[in-house]
């Protein structure tokens, strides 16, 4: 049987409402769920999962911080559900998972949509967002140096109405 891999980063709820989906996308895998401790007991419930593994590490899922327990395993498929509809927010997660031995990723989104990406996809994608970052802040430096001296006369006009 084919071994799946779910690195729970969302809420139980979500969880609740992508399991299926999962279920019925890869019928003949074994799903294993990877949580942090304080989310265990929680997963319990799920009949489905036939094993929980726990990141032993506090805070967020970081590629810096692997799970010396999985080095060993092979994952046919290794699924991050994210919590909302792009992945944004998720990186870390994303990353992490290729710190994993797996065959293909695959984000699930909010609405359980799923969607393969490959390591060079992931890693895309943080450089994008990085890019997007500093773009972001350069502009915002470069429109602040026009518009701060220019500040107190509009805030001046708009006191004199």
């Amino acid at each position: 049987m084919k071994e799946l891999l779910i690195i729970r980063s969302v809420s139980l709820q979500q969880l609740d409402k992508n399991l299926p989906v999962i279920k019925e996308l890869f019928p003949d895998h074994r799903i294993n769920l990877l949580a942090h401790e304080h989310g265990v007991k929680l997963v319990e419930k799920y009949r489905d999962i036939d094993r929980v593994y726990v990141y032993p590490f506090k805070g967020s899922f970081s590629a810096k911080q692997p799970v010396n327990e999985l080095k060993s395993k092979e994952f046919d498929a290794i699924i991050v559900p994210v919590g909302n509809l792009t992945g944004a927010g998720f990186h870390n997660v994303l990353e992490f998972s290729l710190t994993l031995n797996g065959k293909k990723r695959w984000m699930c989104n909010l609405v359980s949509e799923l969607r393969e990406l490959s390591p060079l996809q992931i890693q895309t994608r943080r450089w994008k967002n990085s890019l997007y970052a500093g773009l972001s802040t350069l502009l915002t430096s470069v429109i602040s140096l026009f518009l701060l001296p220019v500040l107190p006369w509009l805030l001046k006009r708009l006191e004199k109405k």
